[in-house]
Parts: structure tokens; sequence; C-alpha cells
């Protein structure tokens, strides 16, 4: 497969792990930034180097006009793939969701600050005193639950 053919497999399969719509208008993962990133996060994945090649030749072997399909036949392959390769599709669900979910556009979306976590993180309101009581109580109840020593 060609770089370009690759590019063009691994955008329609995001568009399928995240698609576009819902209330916040959200867009789809297949975006050229998702890609490149997922493309670039598998090389040096500890879980599975090499998943996201080794799904897109999977695909491309089932289903060589899969970027052409329709939306339906495209997640019914993409369920036959995860069946047949359920590591490898776990991974390219992760790396997709962290690629997906770092970009500076997508978290305002989720009421979120566009700025990186750290160093600086993000405003937390501190819980009420009422609902930390009500968090601990069990705990509280139950009484001590360790042997001093």
């Amino acid at each position: 497969m060609s770089t370009s053919e690759t590019q063009t497999l691994l955008l329609k399969v995001l568009e399928e792990i995240i698609p576009a719509g819902g209330a916040r208008r959200m867009p789809s993962a297949g975006v050229k930034a998702v890609a490149d990133c997922v493309l670039t996060a598998t090389a040096y994945s500890n879980g599975s180097p090499g998943a996201v090649t080794r799904l897109l030749e999977a695909i491309s072997m089932k289903s060589p006009d899969f970027p052409i399909l329709s939306p339906d036949v495209r997640v019914d392959v993409l369920k036959a793939i995860e069946a047949e390769h359920p590591a490898d599709f776990t991974e390219l669900v992760r790396l997709t969701y962290t690629a997906y979910y770092s970009r500076p556009e997508i978290r305002p979306l989720l009421g979120v600050a566009a700025h990186p976590v750290h160093p600086d993180g993000y405003p937390v309101e501190p819980e009420s005193d009422a609902l930390m009581d009500e968090l601990t109580r069990p705990v509280r109840t139950r009484g001590t639950a360790y042997r001093q020593v």
C-alpha cells in the first residue's frame, strides 16, 4: 500500500471509530492531524507495536474498496476485523482516543481549556462539605478495617 492509500484508508477508519455529530457537533477523528499522531504513536506503542499497520493491511485485504464503501458497510468490515484482531483493534482505538481528545480544537468542545493539562492544570471547583460527608459516610460508618500493629 502506498503512503497515500494508507493515509486515505486510515482517515476512513478513524471516521468510523469517532464519527462526527452529537449535541456538541463534534468533528470526526478522520482528520490528518489525528491520523498522523496515530501513525507516529503506533511505532512507539507499549501495547502492540505495529498494530495500526497490521490492521490497515488486514482491512485492505478484506475490503480493498473500504474508503468508498457506505458507512454501514465500513462498520461491518471493522467489526469483522475487530473479531479477527482484537488486541490490535483495541490498540488502534486507544491511540485514536488519545490523539483525538488531545487535539486543542476538541478540548473546548468538551468544556475544558485548549491548553495542555500540565503545568498549569485546569481549574477544579472544590467539593462541598456535604458532598464529602456523603462520599465518606460508608467508610466512616464501617469503622476500623485494619489491624493495629
